[in-house]
């Protein structure tokens, strides 16, 4: 059994490929990777302001995409130390384990693996099974990111690890817990235009302001009341876990204007003095939301909230829930309609691909895995079409689904084809780049042998 003896060493999960596909490859090989081949040697990329200017030269990301990407890359290449220890899934609740070496660039990879950007290992002879391992540690594995630490189960992991079987927890850990848990993955500006897009979804027009760390109002948001009042809210964001306390309040307040609406959001929550001061009489009031409310208003909305976060959120609404269970007939007499028959105005998926997925997986397997899809939609969708972000940046395939099948156990699913088929007019991007599908979009084939541009084939949706 393993002995971790450095008690500076951190646990982290490390996914090799989409659905850890080149894990086997990496064993043999004696490493771990990452994708983002047209960067160059990681190692002249020595911060994250480098990383991600280097990334934006070579990919359409949008802000936050942007940020995530460059986290993982920053994670692999510089927060991961020698002798810190890598948990990669291999499928089925089973999980290998690694012992992290120096990183080093393979220019020409030739051992099944397309990355180049790779850390020397030392795969252990071990196996961790999630039968073994407690409920809150369970969930955390079940996020989609490529690489992140697991150092809050470092206790748990070390005792897995010396061949110790974890006393699994009596409850699952609280939704609203792993909710936060998911947000402290992000960094501190992705925090800031994740409560942007919260606020979009309930209402406002909001946007970030310069960022310039943790000072200072963070985001903008106006509400327009149906032309009758447009209220002006100011939030400032702090992602901390240390407790807001009353000078925070007062310091927020003093960059209002008369008449601003002020909010005061955080993942830890407030001092009493903190919520006297936002709440006294005769000033600007100061609306307050801690972790918890936080989460709540997450898990209200979380429908809506864009699948580029909803990665950092390893939790899914539950799908047995009996609606009927909430209502009672009314009267003496109940008439049961016949429930009308869904019509649908699509029958194409739309994914976007890397050129290694792309190569791989549709072209090679003729498959493509791990797509978010509402179950209702699944009898609907005929074909799959296949967006190649830049430097294509166009849809140039599309295939007829054979079947639809769940993902292992990660919510998502796996679409199989009976073949692939090249478009003879590749559908551009057009002049909108905020076009280019960022999650799964829904059209008919149809439309897209009619259109010349993203432009064109949404407009007709």
């Amino acid at each position: 059994m393993i002995q971790p003896q450095d008690k500076n060493m951190s646990y982290f999960l490390m996914r090799i490929g989409e659905g850890s596909k080149y894990v086997e490859e990496a064993r043999k090989g004696g490493f771990i990777a990452v994708g983002w081949n047209e960067l160059p040697d990681l190692f002249s990329l020595n911060s994250f302001d480098k990383i991600k200017k280097e990334l934006s030269k070579h990919y359409e990301y949008t802000a936050n995409e942007l940020g995530a990407a460059a986290g993982s890359i920053n994670r692999f290449v510089h927060e991961l130390k020698p002798k810190d220890f890598v948990l990669s899934p291999l499928g089925q609740g089973k999980y290998a384990v690694a012992e992290v070496g120096e990183y080093y660039y393979e220019p020409n990879p030739k051992d099944g693996c397309p990355y180049k950007h790779r850390r020397k290992v030392k795969w252990q002879n071990i196996e961790l099974s999630k039968s073994d391992m407690s409920s809150n540690l369970t969930y955390s594995l079940g996020a989609t990111l490529a690489i992140f630490s697991l150092n809050k189960y470092s206790d748990e992991i070390t005792a897995l690890l010396k061949g110790e079987k974890a006393s699994p927890a009596e409850k699952p850990e609280r939704i609203r817990d792993i909710v936060l848990a998911g947000l402290l993955e992000l960094d501190g500006r992705q925090f800031e235009e994740f409560i942007q897009h919260l606020l979009t979804i309930i209402g406002f027009e909001a946007q970030t302001t310069q960022y310039v760390g943790d000072r200072g109002i963070d985001v903008n948001g106006i509400l327009n009341a149906q032309g009758i009042a447009e209220i002006t809210l100011r939030v400032q964001v702090k992602r901390a876990r240390s407790t807001i306390g009353n000078k925070d309040i007062l310091a927020m307040r003093g960059t209002l204007a008369q008449g601003e609406h002020a909010c005061f959001v955080t993942l830890s929550d407030f001092s009493k003095k903190a919520i006297e001061e936002a709440e006294a009489p005769g000033k600007i009031p100061v609306k307050l939301i801690d972790g918890e409310d936080l989460a709540t208003l997450i898990l209200k909305n979380f429908e809506d909230i864009d699948e580029k976060y909803k990665v950092f959120f390893p939790i899914k609404r539950k799908k047995d829930f009996n609606i009927e269970a909430l209502f009672e007939p009314q009267g003496a007499e109940l008439v049961i309609a016949e429930t009308p028959k869904k019509e649908v105005s699509f029958d194409t998926l739309i994914c976007s691909a890397w050129e290694d997925g792309f190569n791989t997986a549709f072209l090679g397997q003729k498959a493509w895995w791990a797509v978010r899809i509402r179950e209702e939609n699944i009898p609907f969708i005929k074909y799959l079409a296949i967006y190649q972000v830049a430097p294509v940046s166009a849809i140039t395939y599309y295939g007829e689904v054979d079947k639809i099948e769940p993902f292992e156990d990660s919510g998502k699913y796996k679409l199989f084809l009976k073949s692939t088929e090249k478009l003879q007019r590749p559908v551009g991007l057009g002049k909108n780049p905020h076009l280019k599908p960022q999650g799964p979009r829904y059209t008919t084939l149809k439309t897209i042998l009619k259109s010349k541009t993203l432009d064109e084939l949404f407009s007709k949706d």
